[in-house]
């Protein structure tokens, strides 16, 4: 994107002809239908509203330049001009011109402009009636007994509250009749757009912009007046030259001086400000826009997917930043840097799902180890795993624990189930495999497989680093025979409620049907109907009701896992 291109200067030449061409024209017929009214600010207020400040600015100067060729008075009236821009493309910018009822809310603030405009004409017509427009209305202020400066501000009242008011309706209507893709253009290409939005963003903080503004008005005032001081001493005394020594009057002199240097400072003034609209455009489109939209971009990049990464870098290798200064080399520079920071991401990611992969392949070994030395479960923790995210699916249709069932919950839990009895791997062979029922005391060392799984989960989580599967796999170990009410057969801690970790509550669930619909050697396998019967009379004392009422709801989808592993045996 370049940001000083043909294309900006064409667009802004042509946008600054049409509105001197209507300030010139239609002054012109005003004046000679004998109507009492300038008429000579309607382009200004149309090329600020368009093209931003600038362009606003330097034809209401270029305006009275022009005019000046014929009424030298009127060259000194090209700061109020350039005010009346700038009073236009603020309001612009603030959306006043969006509504046509708005625009009238712009007319207290040209009536007060034209305050410091009749304290101009009271110095250029040397304290008398100024000879234009207003001029038959301040005389009659005068025959009423005003001084000549209150007339004038008066009559200057008179005349610029219809001429404005015609003025900014005229101008409305010349801007809704640009098409609005064009106008959209001048924005982008002035990279008001940005700014704005920044502005918006950042909750109307101070920007480089504004602070660019500043620095140049002050610094081109400071000079303005200096340049004031010097003319108004050249001026005296080479007034003081001219006559002999005791033939001029020094107070008239002082005065004649003053008018003159007003008269420069007036005019100097308008061109300062032309000056510094046309720079504060220049830093904008060379610097503020281009680090605003980097700015904006770096903001908003995202680290935390790939599809969003790899979108963020994508749109800021589109910017395509040519300002052919610095802070093109900053955006090249900021451009490799995301490109590094998308790869490198990648590399680690990659990296991270090879670690995960192994650990969990290490898990399933771990299971598949445990499975193997207890001869009665067969595919007992791959079918309790399925049964959990079953669980866990159906709860989360259900409306109910929405903020801790996220995908990544469910995947981790079903990573995570197989690895319940982990700790029946330290269970002896004769306990763990007896064919018939166990004693009270040989039931005392089977409970331990769940503290035992826990420390395992534990040391595994130490040395290969805390992950959330191994997280919850200790949970899950630790307390998926804890019963919801905290009853006395709850082990190992004796636990209720919401005190058990929702992974263990549903792996309560999982576990138990398991057990209730497989054959061991001390029972047969109980139909489904018969377990859910079962079950159902635990419910809310071993069970978590809302873990039981995803278990009823789930009847056909169980059947189908049943069945499935069936097929397999």
């Amino acid at each position: 994107m370049r940001f000083i291109t043909r294309k900006n200067a064409a667009y802004t030449v042509i946008l600054i002809v049409i509105g001197v061409v209507i300030n010139r024209v239609i002054n012109t017929l005003a004046g000679a239908v004998g109507l009492p009214l300038y008429l000579d600010s309607i382009g200004t207020m149309f090329a600020a509203v368009v093209g931003g400040l600038f362009p606003g600015m330097f034809v209401g100067f270029i305006t009275n330049m022009l005019g000046g060729l014929s009424d030298t008075s009127t060259f000194y009236y090209g700061t109020i001009n350039v005010l009346i821009a700038l009073i236009a493309g603020v309001a612009a910018d603030r959306g006043y011109f969006n509504k046509f009822y708005k625009v009238f809310a712009l007319i207290p603030f040209y009536l007060l402009l034209s305050v410091p405009c009749s304290f101009l004409t009271y110095i250029l017509f040397e304290f008398q009636v100024g000879d234009n427009v207003a001029s038959d209305t301040v005389n009659r202020f005068c025959a009423m007994g005003l001084p000549v400066l209150a007339a004038q501000i008066l009559g200057d009242f008179c005349i610029e509250l219809p001429d404005k008011m015609i003025s900014l309706i005229a101008a409305f209507i010349l801007v809704k009749l640009v098409p609005q893709n064009i106008r959209h253009e001048f924005i982008v290409l002035s990279g008001r757009d940005v700014v704005r939005q920044s502005i918006e963003e950042k909750g109307g903080r101070s920007s480089l912009k504004r602070q660019v503004a500043l620095v140049l008005f002050f610094s081109g005032l400071a000079i303005v007046m200096v340049a004031f001081a010097i003319s108004y001493k050249t001026y005296m005394e080479a007034r003081v030259a001219g006559y002999p020594t005791d033939a001029y009057d020094i107070h008239q002199l002082r005065v004649e001086t003053m008018l003159y240097s007003g008269k420069m400072l007036s005019a100097v003034l308008g061109l300062l400000m032309c000056i510094v609209s046309f720079s504060i455009q220049l830093a904008d489109q060379m610097v503020v826009t281009p680090l605003l939209k980097m700015t904006r971009e770096m903001r908003h990049f995202a680290y935390d997917n790939d599809a969003g990464r790899d979108e963020s870098v994508a749109k800021i290798q589109s910017l395509d930043i040519t300002t052919q200064n610095e802070i093109e080399e900053l955006y090249e520079a900021i451009a490799k840097t995301v490109k590094d920071i998308d790869e490198y991401i990648d590399m680690t990611n990659e990296q991270s799902k090879t670690i995960s992969d192994l650990h969990i392949n290490i898990i399933t070994t771990l299971a598949d180890i445990v499975e193997s030395r207890d001869e009665t479960t067969g595919n007992h923790v791959k079918r309790t795993a399925e049964y959990c995210a079953l669980l866990a699916e159906k709860l989360r249709s259900e409306g109910k624990y929405t903020d801790v069932l996220t995908d990544e919950y469910i995947n981790i839990l079903t990573i995570a189930a197989p690895l319940h009895d982990i700790g029946k791997i330290k269970i002896p062979d004769a306990i763990l495999n007896k064919p018939g029922r166990l004693t009270e005391e040989e039931f005392d060392v089977i409970k331990t497989h769940t503290t035992l799984g826990g420390e395992m989960l534990k040391d595994a989580a130490h040395n290969l680093g805390e992950t959330e599967y191994l997280r919850m796999a200790k949970d899950i170990a630790t307390y998926h025979h804890e019963w919801f009410d905290g009853g006395k057969r709850g082990y190992p801690k004796g636990i209720a409620g919401n005190d058990i970790p929702l992974s263990a509550r549903i792996m309560a669930v999982a576990d138990v049907l398991d057990a209730l619909l497989s054959k061991r050697p001390y029972k047969d396998g109980y139909s489904l109907d018969k377990a859910l019967e079962i079950m159902a009379e635990e419910k809310g004392t071993h069970f978590d009701p809302d873990v039981m009422d995803a278990l009823e709801g789930s009847r056909r989808e169980i059947e189908d896992i049943v069945e499935r592993y069936a097929r397999q045996s």
